[in-house]
């Protein structure tokens, strides 16, 4: 574990070299093999998957990476007096990253650490790897608050539109406007952002700089119809690219989820 591995560290966590120090030599383990296999191992690991760690092979690798993360949020929390770690679209993690997960609930020499996860409850099965850990964890006695967010209230729509326009949430033109979204999206938070942004693009939501402020016809936004099926948005919000960009998308789409830029532009 050298310095370009501290400055890294740093650049994640501000302050984390300062704190580190003199114990960051002995950050992942004890004996001196075993710390330059790990530091190795750091390295390598970078920017990969856990499921890609070949230095120590199969489980020996990933239990590595994983002690070795424990013992620097062991290090960050014991530093500030609570850490907050937040965790969105657990419905698309793979097996590796929830048993990593796993090990840092389990480890209870980490202080003052408070993990927080948000998946879409639809997308999670009672036969998905999230719903497994959960209920293993469950058994195992761990506490896990689990909190139902709902669509927004229109009391809670207002605000919302307001802070997204910069403008006052007691502004009556606002309200009327956040009312309208609401009605039609039923308070859905993604489809309220996404309306909204749909105004925008359709030229039906507008700056105007002579008043410095967002402008919009209330008649042509109650007229304006809205869908409640993601796909159709992604859909809708693709037939406004230009032809050349649905073009590089289409090809893109066939190639997987990495190729060569080269391929797509021919």
């Amino acid at each position: 574990f050298d310095e370009t591995d501290a400055e890294q560290l740093q650049r994640v966590f501000p302050g984390c070299a300062e704190l580190l120090g003199a114990r960051r030599t002995s950050l992942f383990c004890s004996s001196s093999q075993a710390q330059a296999d790990s530091a190795a191992l750091f390295r390598s690991g970078s920017g990969s998957r856990l499921g890609s760690l070949n230095l120590l092979g199969g489980k020996e690798s990933v239990s590595q990476m994983q002690y070795a993360v424990r013992r620097l949020l062991k290090i960050v929390c014991s530093h500030f007096k609570g850490v907050v770690l937040f965790i969105d679209d657990l419905q698309w993690s793979d097996t590796a990253t929830l048993d990593l997960l796993k090990s840092i609930v389990l480890d209870g020499e980490i202080p003052s650490l408070l993990i927080v996860g948000a998946y879409r409850e639809d997308e999670v099965p009672d036969h998905h790897p999230l719903a497994l850990h959960t209920r293993e964890l469950e058994e195992m006695n761990v506490s896990i608050t689990k909190i139902k967010i709902g669509n927004l209230s229109v009391n809670y729509a207002i605000p919302l539109v307001a802070e997204a326009l910069g403008m006052d949430h007691d502004d009556s033109k606002v309200k009327s406007l956040a009312e309208t979204i609401h009605r039609k999206t039923e308070g859905n938070p993604f489809f309220m952002l996404t309306f909204l942004r749909s105004l925008y693009d359709e030229k039906l939501l507008q700056y105007n700089f002579g008043v410095m402020k967002w402008i919009w016809d209330d008649n042509a936004v109650n007229s304006k119809i809205v869908t409640e099926n993601v796909a159709s948005v992604l859909v809708n919000k693709m037939n406004r690219l230009q032809e050349e960009t649905q073009r590089i998308l289409m090809v893109a789409s066939c190639l997987g989820a990495t190729f060569r830029l080269s391929a797509v532009m021919t």
